[in-house]
């Protein structure tokens, strides 16, 4: 259980992103968590659920000053702008926000109305993030987008217009039937847009997706290592306009940098607050150890409303504290008034049991077999971990701190990667600087190859 006096008493930096799940309808390559062409009723219970749980988090509050948030989707301006309005009056009410967080929301062309931006810059965001995409409308189409290139421009005008001086365009390359010179055109009418931020993803077919079932347009994807150039030209093009990049697919102006997704990438504290989203959270126990829990929340929107809408007629606090039935990693799903104790439960005295009887069987070679299967129970939150920790730095130019990781994991990284690092370092994908392993621009082009032998 966590004794709540123990808790640091200067208020830790905590990350928010919240879930709007709701679309004008779904792009071929979407595997978010996204639902098309709701009505607004239906949006209403769910933003009437969402203020409800991020209200449940009054316990914890107290703990945190929100440094971020991140309002992502889904589409969040597809729904009224009074609903954000009521989302972040909830937020307000429930967390002290600093001064300078940044905060951030998605939006689509064709409803980032005048109107909206205007309301958003009121409520305090001052981050916009619009999905582009494409500059060429032929290619927008064939991906289901819902705007074309000219309500791009119009959104983009309006939205300095409104204020916001933090916007950041997110890109596409490797897109069905695109050339190198096409995508250029894209990279330069941005660029001459000037965004303090630009997001160049390469098209990756998601398992499940209608673009899976379109071999018309599958039989029109650049090679790999067609691809692998386009991203060379981008960090190229996009260098020469003035952004660094500071993340395998993102780029800056300096001091531009998204704040939120650092936080992800740095193995930072963060709350998720909606549908399915994913939460990395602190906490303190009774012999001053530090425990770090994931959880995520229910992907079902019925069962997600229902349990925050019916709370009213609930006696005590089953339905109003934190982290109540949420979806553990493991896939089960837990309700419970007190997160904490749950949580040892689950984790501590599992874990504990696991390792004592592994402890028993280690010097019995009849029952290895036995001895292993409680070893990897017991290990395999770690393993995860750490692989986490590799995948997610290593994506930034900066890479990952051997302090940091020897600081979190208690023991050196070369005793767990040696082997991977100094194979990668050998080819010239990885290198290694002041304390930090990060990808060259050789490994960067075949990044997933050499994150892949950081597998555990």
């Amino acid at each position: 259980m966590m004794n709540k006096e123990k808790v640091e008493q200067t208020p830790r930096d905590l990350s928010l992103y919240i879930h709007i799940p709701f679309c004008k309808s779904k792009c071929i390559y979407c595997d978010f968590l996204s639902f098309g062409a709701c009505r607004y009723e239906e949006q209403a219970q769910y933003v009437k659920a969402l203020c409800k749980e991020i209200g449940s988090y009054t316990d914890i509050a107290k703990d945190y000053k929100i440094r971020t948030i991140f309002i992502g989707g889904g589409t969040p301006s597809y729904i009224n702008d009074n609903f954000i309005e009521d989302i972040m009056d909830a937020v307000k009410q429930t967390f002290v926000v600093d001064e300078d967080a940044e905060i951030t929301i998605e939006g689509n062309p064709d409803s980032l109305t005048r109107d909206k931006l205007r309301t958003y810059h009121a409520i305090g965001i001052n981050r916009l993030s619009i999905g582009l995409q494409s500059a060429n409308d032929a290619m927008l189409a064939t991906l289901n987008r819902v705007h074309n290139y000219d309500q791009f421009i119009a959104a983009y005008q309006s939205a300095r217009q409104e204020g916001f001086t933090n916007i950041n365009v997110d890109l596409m390359s490797g897109l069905p039937g695109e050339t190198a010179d096409s995508y250029i055109r894209t990279l330069a009418k941005v660029a001459e847009l000037n965004p303090e931020h630009i997001s160049a993803y390469s098209l990756i077919v998601e398992e499940g997706t209608p673009l899976e079932q379109r071999d018309d347009l599958l039989d029109l994807l650049p090679a790999e290592e067609e691809d692998r150039k386009l991203y060379a030209k981008t960090k190229m093009f996009l260098k020469n306009s003035g952004y660094e990049r500071y993340e395998i697919s993102n780029y800056a102006k300096r001091g531009y940098a998204c704040r939120h997704n650092l936080v992800y990438w740095t193995g930072g504290e963060y709350l998720g607050v909606g549908l399915g989203a994913s939460s990395y959270l602190t906490i303190y126990m009774e012999d001053q150890s530090v425990e770090k829990i994931r959880f995520h929340g229910t992907e079902n929107m019925e069962e997600y409303i229902a349990r925050f809408l019916q709370s009213d007629g609930m006696q005590g606090d089953e339905y109003t504290t934190m982290f109540h039935a949420y979806e553990y990693e493991d896939e089960n799903v837990y309700g419970f008034d007190d997160a904490y104790g749950m949580y040892m439960d689950m984790n501590t005295d599992a874990a504990d049991a696991n390792l004592q009887k592994y402890r028993a069987y280690e010097d019995n070679p009849l029952l290895e077999f036995v001895r292993d299967y409680y070893k990897d129970l017991y290990f395999q939150k770690r393993r995860d971990e750490m692989e986490e920790c590799m995948f997610l730095g290593l994506r930034c130019m900066n890479g990952v701190s051997k302090q940091m990781f020897h600081d979190r994991f208690g023991v050196e990284m070369e005793s767990i990667y040696a082997k991977a690092i100094e194979k990668h370092k050998k080819q010239g994908l990885l290198a290694e600087e002041e304390g930090r392993i990060f990808l060259t621009d050789k490994g960067i082009d075949v990044s997933n190859l050499v994150m892949a032998d950081f597998m555990l």
